[in-house]
């Protein structure tokens, strides 16, 4: 019962910690945020800061984890869905939208945290990261590889190349440059619209047979097969 409820409090002081560092890295970024702050805003002083974390990557891993986790669930559910390949698919990437525009400060973290600057880290956080954003990516193949099956998905590419083209095509359709963004929206184009665009242009890629290999599926709606 005392080892339970001293665990329950070191759970509870590193979940303060957090708190504190994701306040500030959802304010102000990586770089501008210092383990005094931290510090401070979590009132632990940095011995015992450092015994639970030990430098500003690992808190940073500990707060980008927990976005991780939301999204990896909203896959979860659309993996779950009593639905053809094609459409789980699509919940998918429409899920990333909704991850993207509801929880913003996560998904800035996420991004920033699959850059160089922090891929060959061995954190704990960062590898249960891997694992979860790797369970992501296997969720879409499996929904692929469904949909080939069922015959709502083209069955001339690699599901592993096509979840991963789908994923680069989409991570960046919602990281746009500014330029790009400032060009859209003189044209009358938001995010919103443009993101409906851009599953509409992928439907072709995804459930299509290309006009130069013979179709024999009766479920393809190309007439040029």
């Amino acid at each position: 019962m005392v080892t339970s409820r001293k665990q329950r409090e070191r759970e509870q002081r590193r979940n303060e910690i957090i708190n504190a560092a994701e306040k500030f890295f959802f304010a102000e970024g990586y770089d501008n945020v210092t383990m005094d702050e931290i510090a401070d805003e979590a009132e632990v002083n940095k011995g015992l800061l450092y015994y639970y974390f030990k430098n500003k990557e690992a808190l940073f891993f500990a707060v980008d984890l927990r976005g991780v986790q939301i999204l990896h669930e909203m896959y979860v559910k659309c993996s779950n869905l009593d639905v053809d390949g094609y459409t789980k698919i699509r919940s998918m990437i429409q899920s990333l939208f909704e991850f993207a525009k509801d929880y913003p400060a996560y998904f800035r973290i996420y991004r920033y945290a699959g850059t160089e600057r922090f891929q060959m880290s061995d954190n704990e956080d960062a590898k249960e990261i891997l694992d979860m954003t790797a369970g992501i990516w296997r969720l879409m193949v499996e929904a692929i590889l469904q949909g080939m099956k069922d015959g709502t998905i083209r069955k001339d590419v690699d599901p592993v190349e096509m979840s991963i083209y789908l994923n680069v095509m989409a991570m960046n359709a919602l990281n746009i440059d500014v330029i790009f963004k400032l060009v859209l929206e003189a044209r009358g184009i938001h995010q919103e619209k443009f993101w409906s665009d851009l599953k509409r242009f992928l439907d072709p890629a995804i459930t299509h047979c290309s006009s130069d290999v013979k179709c024999t599926e009766d479920k393809c709606n190309n007439k040029k097969c």
